[in-house]
């Protein structure tokens, strides 16, 4: 559990600047749950398994900028209600934070939020399987592993936990870890362990 008043502060309000770079741009809402003052988990999605970009994946709620959004943040919002099925005044924008380059071309920001609804999500099925709700309390008991990305100069790490829900990887998760090591004494060392898949996600945990 994370009290709020232990990071909120910290967090950057800039909600207007957009990323100066020729990727494709993508704002995702990176939702907490839990009690008024306490942070107990995290809200995610599991992509449809139709989906040509990355299906059946765990992710936040989120997606592509369009050219009439002012900003990432009403990407984000836009993409919230579009796949929860829930307004976005459930959600108290906490604050933003840093972005993320991905291999694939995207740039993706995620904004911090506090969700205060009843839970009762009528999802978008064409984009989501399901909805999870990932308590912190996983993240510091279930495995955890790495794996180093060849042919990468510095060494680069792809990170996975999994959990009951299913393999957490990939950009959500490596959101997801700078998350807990900013705001949280989260410190676990993952087991470094070699690929067994020779496509994405390049591990799987059961074959280990």
């Amino acid at each position: 559990m994370l009290p709020y008043e232990s990071f909120v502060e910290k967090l950057s309000r800039d909600f207007d600047s957009i990323p100066e770079t020729s990727e494709t741009k993508s704002g995702v809402i990176f939702p907490l749950f839990g009690t008024n003052t306490t942070a107990e988990g995290i809200i995610l999605t599991e992509r449809a398994k139709h989906l040509k970009s990355h299906p059946g994946q765990i992710s936040f709620p989120g997606g592509v900028m369009e050219t009439s959004d002012p900003n990432l943040l009403v990407t984000a919002l836009r993409e919230w209600e579009e796949e929860m099925g829930v307004k976005q005044t459930t959600l108290d924008v906490l604050g933003k934070l840093q972005g993320l380059h991905t291999r694939t071309g995207f740039h993706i920001t995620p904004f911090l939020a506090k969700y205060n609804g009843d839970f009762l999500f009528s999802k978008n099925d064409d984009e989501v399987e399901r909805v999870i709700l990932l308590p912190f309390s996983e993240l510091w008991t279930k495995p955890f592993y790495a794996i180093e990305i060849p042919n990468r100069e510095p060494k680069h790490f792809a990170y996975y936990f999994d959990l009951p829900d299913g393999l957490l990887w990939g950009a959500t998760c490596e959101m997801i870890l700078r998350f807990l090591k900013d705001h949280s004494s989260f410190d676990r060392t993952p087991k470094l362990v070699k690929p067994n898949l020779a496509k994405p996600p390049f591990l799987d945990p059961k074959s280990l």
